[in-house]
């Protein structure tokens, strides 16, 4: 059954620790009884293997079938040559046909038969699985590698980066910043808390270049307190992006996650924008990650 991860013996138990490490890292499917999810979700590299994989095993499990038909079940074959076979399962599965080894029997030809329709189902399913590949839209977004605690406009603030990695744009982007916070209750039960935090903006018509987001840290927001004692390490801040991207006609999302190691204090970004020659403003996408650091009276 299809859906069970978290309840198939494997996965009965998961390391929360080893979860949290994990968080930051790119998302890696792994095989948990659905193939289709799998072979979607999968780096190219392998896709691509295990299509060959497939391939040549198949190619060399007809080849024993044939073998073990016996000699001259397949005419012009050398006797006791299994490559000769190998290459005729190639030719039949692709439905060459060159006509210089021809199947003798029933049961040779039986195989063909099958063969030939394994061959048409194997071409139509690895095609069908690289064109949903190929059409599954992505955002292209990419986000800083830290987040940063400082001084916006006089007030504390907590900010990240976003950057688009393409040329087209995404309109009606829609940012979201979560504190998700693990916590006991007074029974000694473990449960996850989820709080919404608010942006300055949360929303964009039109996202073509960089979007620098800001979370007041105020007497009203959760995350003052847990910033301000760094010792607390169970907990980390979830970022959601969706927008509807002009060249896939389609709605892409994408999502990131700072750990506590990764938040910066007394830090700033520094400007995307700058002045060149003729007095034009121009976009450097250089400055994206590089961050300026500043003492404060307290430091």
């Amino acid at each position: 059954m299809s859906g069970n991860r978290f309840f198939s013996k494997e996965h009965l138990e998961i390391d929360l620790e080893k979860y949290h490490s994990e968080l930051t890292s790119p998302s890696t499917p792994k095989f948990e009884g659905n193939l289709y999810h799998w072979l979607l979700s999968t780096k190219w590299q392998a896709f691509f293997i295990s299509v060959v994989l497939v391939y040549l095993a198949s190619n060399w499990v007809f080849a024993l079938a044939y073998y073990f038909c016996g000699p001259g079940a397949v005419t012009n074959a050398r006797p006791d040559s299994l490559f000769d076979l190998f290459f005729f399962s190639v030719q039949t599965m692709a439905t060459i046909g060159y006509g210089q080894m021809i199947p003798v029997g029933f049961v040779p030809n039986s195989i063909v038969s099958f063969e030939a329709f394994f061959g048409i189902v194997f071409s139509a399913l690895t095609t069908g699985l690289a064109f949903a590949r190929f059409t599954r839209p992505t955002a292209g977004v990419r986000f800083s590698r830290v987040a940063l605690v400082g001084i916006h406009d006089g007030k504390k603030v907590l900010r990240f980066r976003l950057g688009n990695l393409r040329s087209t744009n995404i309109v009606e982007a829609q940012l979201s910043l979560w504190l998700v916070l693990d916590r006991i209750n007074q029974e000694k039960e473990f449960y996850r808390e989820i709080v919404l935090l608010p942006l300055d903006r949360n929303e964009t018509p039109l996202f073509s270049f960089s979007w620098t987001a800001f979370h007041p840290l105020n007497e009203n927001s959760p995350l003052l307190d847990i910033i301000n004692h760094p010792d607390q390490k169970k907990w980390h801040l979830l970022v959601t992006f969706t927008g509807y991207h002009e060249s896939f006609a389609n709605q892409v999302y994408a999502r990131h996650v700072y750990l506590p190691s990764q938040i910066h204090h007394n830090a700033n970004f520094m400007d995307l924008t700058r002045i060149a020659h003729d007095g034009s403003k121009r976009i450097s996408m250089e400055n994206f990650e590089k961050i300026k650091h500043y003492k404060t009276s307290e430091s």
